[in-house]
């Protein structure tokens, strides 16, 4: 089991905060300041130019930790030393917020494509009687999250992601 591990912002409508609800449900425990984040652990960023893979599952043990702020305020996004960024690859949302809209995951999304591809799907699983929106992520994303979670490393996910990109321009 990967500690999950949010630091929330409290950018967003609390009846429809992702965080908020994981931390209601113990999907995740609440890290109040940045000082609280463990070192070691792995950052979701969305500005690392380091893909989330399989060969991150010896950091994401110290912790996988979920910034949870609003995508306008995304350049507030603290800066952290003694962590491991990571991005996560192509994804579509699925939220009623941003569906469909690629690479615009909520927390919870971004939370349960990470540990798929970490190779934790029973804990991430454990989202989907939690989000009504959860199963239509799966489907939405579950042959890029099952591609994802078989790459050896990061350039593996990459490579993933710019194939079904390139399937999806019609390879022009």
């Amino acid at each position: 089991m990967i500690p999950v591990i949010i630091h929330d912002k409290c950018q967003c409508d609390p009846k429809k905060c992702t965080a908020k609800r994981m931390l209601k449900f113990g999907l995740g425990k609440e890290a109040k300041t940045l000082s609280a984040i463990p070192r070691g652990s792995i950052v979701l960023s969305p500005f690392s130019e380091i893909a989330l893979s399989p060969a991150d599952i010896v950091h994401a043990k110290k912790g996988l930790v979920v910034m949870d702020l609003t995508w306008t305020n995304i350049d507030d996004f603290p800066k952290l030393k003694g962590v491991h960024e990571r991005s996560l690859p192509y994804l579509l949302a699925s939220n009623p917020v941003n569906w469909g809209r690629p690479m615009e995951l909520n927390s919870a999304e971004a939370v349960m494509a990470s540990l798929i591809i970490l190779g934790e799907k029973g804990q991430a699983e454990e989202f989907t009687g939690r989000f009504n929106w959860a199963p239509e992520f799966i489907r939405l994303n579950g042959a890029m999250l099952e591609d994802y979670s078989n790459a050896e490393d990061s350039a593996g996910v990459v490579r993933i992601q710019n194939e079904y990109l390139e399937s999806i321009r019609g390879g022009k």
